[in-house]
C-alpha cells in the first residue's frame, strides 16, 4: 500500500471520527437544553406554583451544570486531538503531588458516596502538562468513586517501575471495589460517550468522556493506559508514562 493511500485512509478515518464526535456532542447537549428550556418556559409563563419554584430552579441549575461539565470535557478532548505535545512549554510534574491534590478535591464526594479513599504515593516526575495530568488522575479517581459500592474503597498509587524493555516508567494506578467490567466491555470504556451504566452516569453526572480523556492524555504524554477487572470484585486502571529523569532511589511514600 502506498504512503499516499495510507495517509488518505488515515485522514478519512480522522474525518469520520470528527463527524461522529460532533453528532454525539449535539445529541448529548439536547437533553439538558430541552429540560432547561421546558422548565424555564413554564416559570416564565407563570405556570409553576410558588411552592414549586425552588424545585424547578434546582432542576434547571443541575442540568446547566451537566451541560457545563460536558462542554469542559469536549474542550479538553478537542485540545488533545489538535495540539501537538511539543506545541507548548512542558514542565516537570510530580505525579504524587497531583494525585494528592486530586484526593483532597474528591475527599468530600467520596464521603458523600460512602466510599473510602486511600493514597499510596511515591514521588515520581514526568515531563508534561500539569493541568492535563491532574485531570487524567481526577477522572480515574472520580470514576472509581462513581461506580463503586457503598462502603467501597478506592486506592490511588503513584510509583516508578521498570518496564519490560528495562526503561523506567512512571505509574499511576487507581483501583476500586466496584462491580467490575465485563471482559467484552473493557476496551469500549475508553470510547467517547460510552457508558457502562447509563442510568448510573445520568444519576451521578457522568459525561461519558472521562475515560476517553484519560486515554488521550496518556497518549499525549507518550504513555498508555490499561485496565484489569474482575466482575463483582473491582477494577484497576494503570497509566504508564515516561519518567522525566532516571530514578535517584530517594522516593518515599505516604498515605
Amino acid at each position: 500500500m502506498s504512503a499516499s493511500r495510507t495517509r488518505n485512509e488515515e485522514l478519512a478515518r480522522a474525518e469520520k471520527m470528527r463527524r461522529d464526535f460532533t453528532a454525539n456532542v449535539s445529541h448529548e447537549m439536547k437533553t439538558p437544553l430541552q429540560v432547561i428550556s421546558g422548565y424555564a418556559e413554564l416559570m416564565a409563563n407563570g405556570l409553576v406554583p410558588p411552592e414549586d419554584v425552588p424545585r424547578f430552579a434546582k432542576l434547571i441549575y443541575d442540568e446547566s451544570q451537566a451541560m457545563r461539565a460536558l462542554i469542559d470535557d469536549v474542550l479538553v478532548l478537542s485540545r488533545l486531538d489538535e495540539v501537538a505535545p511539543d506545541a507548548e512549554d512542558a514542565a516537570d510534574v510530580d505525579l504524587s503531588a497531583a494525585a494528592e491534590h486530586v484526593a483532597q478535591r474528591l475527599a468530600k464526594p467520596a464521603r458523600d458516596a460512602g466510599v473510602r479513599l486511600r493514597v499510596q504515593l511515591e514521588p515520581v516526575l514526568v515531563r508534561g502538562n500539569e493541568t492535563l495530568l491532574e485531570q487524567m488522575i481526577y477522572n480515574l479517581v472520580e470514576n472509581g468513586i462513581r461506580y463503586n459500592r457503598e462502603d467501597g474503597l478506592v486506592i490511588v498509587e503513584t510509583s516508578e517501575e521498570r518496564a519490560a524493555d528495562n526503561a523506567q516508567v512512571a505509574i499511576v494506578r487507581v483501583s476500586d471495589t466496584g462491580a467490575g467490567i465485563p471482559p467484552d466491555k473493557r476496551d469500549k470504556v475508553f470510547e467517547r460517550f460510552y457508558r457502562l451504566e447509563k442510568s448510573r452516569s445520568k444519576e451521578t453526572g457522568g459525561t461519558g468522556l472521562g475515560l476517553a480523556i484519560v486515554k488521550h492524555a496518556a497518549l499525549y504524554h507518550g504513555g498508555d493506559v490499561t485496565v484489569e477487572s474482575q466482575e463483582d470484585k473491582g477494577t484497576c486502571f494503570t497509566v504508564r508514562l515516561p519518567v522525566a529523569s532516571p530514578s535517584n532511589g530517594s522516593c518515599g511514600s505516604s498515605g
